[in-house]
């Protein structure tokens, strides 16, 4: 299905892909990138920093002409060090050497409020790094020492492999990004917290 989506959009396994947003939402980019990734194309991916609103902004050229697309036929490599299951999580909670990052707004995190159809809380042991705060005020990436900052007060060290979740595993997408932008392993737990708290056997944390 992804191979039928991504040929139509003219992509073959030659294809540089540049991926932009048009609008204040992060997320959903980072998630076409981290798919991508985990389909053996992250090398050839890059994200347009700050997205169609900065370039607008910066006024650089821009046309309303729909190009002609060629469709191609493409194959996928599927990498196996991209998505992280439920088992592996629960496998690896308070494991040296990984640290778990919930990507959601602190009311989520410390369990004030609830997504729909959610428990409140996190992970037992997660640590909070807001997707949110990942942007300057134009909407780019922090510089990498900025991110390595946020991923030092998530809870993250040196060498640590990173799990990243949120709600339905879109927000942490962007943690996803940058992690691997500054060099780290890390994995986005797809199921998140949607998942998690579905398990009614399973720990909760708040505060």
């Amino acid at each position: 299905e992804l191979a039928s989506v991504f040929g139509k959009l003219g992509v073959s396994n030659d294809s540089r892909i540049i991926l932009y947003r048009n609008g204040d939402a992060y997320a959903p980019i980072a998630r076409v990138y981290m798919t991508l990734d985990a389909m053996g194309f992250g090398a050839q991916t890059a994200v347009l920093d700050g997205g169609f609103p900065l370039w607008k902004k910066e006024s650089r050229p821009a046309t309303s002409e729909v190009p002609q697309i060629t469709e191609k036929t493409l194959t996928f490599c599927p990498v196996t060090d991209v998505i992280a299951k439920l088992p592996e999580v629960k496998a690896d909670m308070h494991r040296s050497g990984v640290a778990i990052v919930d990507a959601r707004l602190p009311q989520y995190y410390n369990g004030t409020e609830q997504g729909i159809g959610q428990s409140k809380g996190h992970i037992p042991g997660a640590g909070n790094l807001p997707y949110t705060s990942l942007f300057d005020a134009d909407g780019k990436f922090k510089s990498p020492a900025e991110l390595q900052n946020l991923f030092q007060a998530a809870g993250v060290k040196p060498g640590d492999r990173i799990i990243a979740y949120c709600h339905i595993g879109q927000q942490a997408s962007s943690v996803y990004f940058a992690a691997r932008s500054l060099g780290y392993d890390v994995r986005l737990y797809d199921g998140s917290w949607q998942e998690w708290s579905a398990h009614k056997e399973l720990p909760v944390e708040t505060a």
